[in-house]
This record gives C-alpha cells, structure tokens and sequence, in this order.
C-alpha cells in the first residue's frame, strides 16, 4: 500500500488504527509510540481509554520511561483540545502517580503546565498562565507553550481576563 494515498480522516482507518490497541497485555516500546503518534487521529473516547490503560499498567513500577510520559502528557493535551477536560484530568492524576525519574525535569514541567492550563480552562484567568509561561527561561519550550496556551484559548474561546 502506498502510504501517500492513504486518506487519514477515514473512519475505516481510523477504526483499524485503534483495532491495533485490542487486547494489549503488555505496553512494549513500540505501542507506547505508535499510541503516541496517532492519538490525533483516534476519537476521544479511545484516547482517554488507552491512556487510561498505559497508566495503569505502568502503575507501580519502579521507574516508568520518558517515552511514557511523552505519550501520556500527550494524550492530555489532546483530551484538552477536544473539550474534554475532565478525562484530560484523570489522565493527569494517574499520570502523576507514576514514578518517573528524578531527572526527568521535562516531564515534571510538563505535568505543571498542563495542571496550571485546566485551571485555566474553569477559571478563564490567564495570571497564573502568564506568569508560569514568563518563568520559563527556554525560549523554546516559552514559544511552543504559548502557541498551545493560544490554541486552548482559541479552542474554548476564553478571553483575556487577568
């Protein structure tokens, strides 16, 4: 099959795509990434429901990859950008119940960004928002955060309200 003429919005593929998450035993390197590149073109029932189950089963292990909380924190924002922000927050609770590494700043950083976001979303203030995104001494993550802080706005059309 030639990839160039696959059709992603297809119901069929996108159908075929989540049948590959069935019955999962174990999360090897290469579901946890696929499930993490595709999650844009599953349905938001399916991505709330494999989150929920990666979490799950990377619950109590002693130290859980960067690989799992990329796919993970990734899904919250997409659950995010879907207008579901309550399965958007219980993927972030059981995402911060895992045991990631100490060193792992990045995904600790993430997590904050992500809480600080959906209060933003039931608050419609942007001063707590502003101030993380200000805080942020990498320009890179600053720029690419604002850019979603400015999706999430445009998404649940919040105004400016400090």
């Amino acid at each position: 099959m030639d990839l160039t003429e696959i059709d992603l919005t297809n119901k069929e593929f996108k159908a075929e795509m989540a049948k590959c998450f069935k019955n999962i035993n174990y999360w090897f390197e290469k579901e946890i990434v696929l499930f993490g590149n595709i999650q844009l073109l599953l349905d938001s029932a399916t991505v709330y429901s494999l989150a929920r189950e990666l979490a799950s089963k990377m619950s109590g292990k002693d130290l859980v990859a960067m690989n799992v909380s990329i796919t993970l924190l990734n899904a919250v924002f997409v659950l995010i950008k879907r207008k579901v922000p309550d399965k958007a927050r219980k993927v972030l609770n059981a995402t911060c119940q895992l045991n990631f590494s100490a060193n792992d700043l990045l995904t600790r950083v993430r997590i904050k960004f992500l809480k600080i976001l959906l209060n933003y979303i039931d608050s419609g203030k942007e001063y707590q928002i502003k101030q993380f995104l200000n805080s942020l001494e990498s320009e890179q993550l600053k720029e690419s955060w604002t850019f979603a802080f400015q999706q999430v706005k445009d998404i649940y059309n919040l105004s400016t309200s400090i």
